[in-house]
């Protein structure tokens, strides 16, 4: 999206802070980011696990400014923190929190922006309960994690916001299979045992012994992509894909049927959004929050986690009835168009991340232990971290 030139003095700030992971995190943020009004000044804080195992996100976001963090694990806990808070200006504005790195810097250190946490899903959830002293505003993408914040949070109900994720709708869409053609199913996510990947070649299996034809596509990559590529059957139709770009993710998307995530651990899946957009049907893990909220009988199918055989029968009922796909397809995509449209979406962030002047509270600062024994405040980060090496 391209922005309009403007005074830098009439500039409302918002900082981001994101993990460089790929996800659904990441992706939520570029997507609010790109929709930004242009009278907005935007930065991302990038947090780069230096051991980290989970595969990175490797963004470019479209800022004015984007710093690369490296987190040391090796180092002090509380050095760390002390280098991240020097990355903040001590000026208004917004501060965007996903992970726990910057919720434990602000326990240690007063800021002067006011602070939104995105709560993802339970991950976040225990986040907010430990440092929701720091937060001004909490918002959540699904009915689920709102009810839970109330429940930690009672008092704090005009803190509390549900606002919908939002995806761009591409033009592009599905077409209608033949039917006598293998249906076309696909994986998108993370390649990591939580998102269920060492159910799909299981759920192959059923379906090779029951003679239905079909072909799978993966798209991904994660720390578990080797184990899950040797898992499956060299009679099974599948192909391992790594698009660059997101585009090019929609439009590999758009060449399949049926998204298939028999995942373990979700919020409200970006990927369960984008499939959505063009026309795939989702038959996904029923778990409380975004999932169940979405996947309705007339979107999908939503099933009870590890039932690999119920999966696979709701494969099979798609491939009977292509008609039935069809109606499916053509309601999922109108679902996000209606509802989950980021154009629209991406505003009621903004109303709220803008307003941030009337958000803000006084805010008293635990400060939470933080590490191991080697991670003290009065301990010299050279000493953290020759300590640590001779120890590994």
């Amino acid at each position: 999206m391209a922005k309009i030139a403007i005074d830098s003095n009439s500039l409302k700030k918002i900082t981001y802070f994101i993990d460089d992971k790929l996800g659904g995190v990441s992706s939520l943020n570029l997507n609010l980011i790109k929709h930004a009004p242009a009278d907005v000044h935007q930065e991302v804080i990038s947090i780069v696990e230096s051991n980290g195992t989970l595969s990175k996100a490797n963004i470019k976001y479209p800022v004015e400014k984007q710093i690369e963090f490296i987190n040391h694990q090796s180092h002090n806990a509380y050095a760390t923190i002390k280098k991240l808070r020097a990355l903040i200006q001590n000026e208004d504005g917004a501060l965007i929190l996903n992970y726990g790195t910057e919720m434990a810097m602000l326990d240690h250190f007063l800021v002067s922006q006011t602070t939104f946490q995105l709560v993802h899903d339970e991950y976040n959830l225990r986040l907010a309960k430990d440092y929701g002293h720091i937060v001004d505003v909490f918002i959540c993408h699904n009915a689920f994690i709102k009810a839970q914040l109330l429940l930690l949070y009672p008092n704090r109900k005009n803190d509390i916001h549900f606002l919908h994720h939002g995806v761009e709708v591409p033009q592009f869409f599905r077409k209608k299979v033949s039917d006598i053609a293998p249906l076309r199913l696909l994986f998108l996510g993370r390649l990591t045992k939580s998102k269920g990947i060492f159910d799909l070649p299981v759920i192959a299996s059923i379906l090779r012994e029951k003679g239905v034809s079909v072909k799978w596509t993966c798209i991904g990559s994660g720390p578990e992509e080797s184990e899950f590529k040797s898992c499956w059957n060299n009679l099974d139709s599948v192909e391992f894909i790594s698009p660059k770009t997101n585009e090019e993710v929609l439009k590999i998307a758009a060449q399949h049927d049926v998204f298939v995530l028999p995942t373990k651990f979700e919020g409200t899946p970006v990927s369960l959004l984008e499939t959505m957009s063009v026309g795939l049907v989702p038959i996904i893990t029923s778990l409380n929050g975004g999932i169940q909220e979405i996947v309705s009988t007339d979107i999908g199918y939503a099933l009870p986690i590890d039932d690999n055989e119920a999966f696979a029968n709701a494969i099979i009922e798609l491939n009977e009835n292509r008609d039935k796909l069809e109606t499916l397809s053509i309601s999922c995509r109108q679902k996000i168009i209606d509802h989950f449209n980021l154009e629209n979406t991406a505003k009621s962030y903004f109303s709220l991340f803008l307003n941030y002047a009337n958000f803000k509270k006084e805010k008293k600062i635990k400060k939470r232990k933080l590490g191991s024994t080697l991670d003290q405040p009065f301990l010299p980060n050279f000493f953290s971290r020759v300590l640590r090496m001779l120890m590994s």
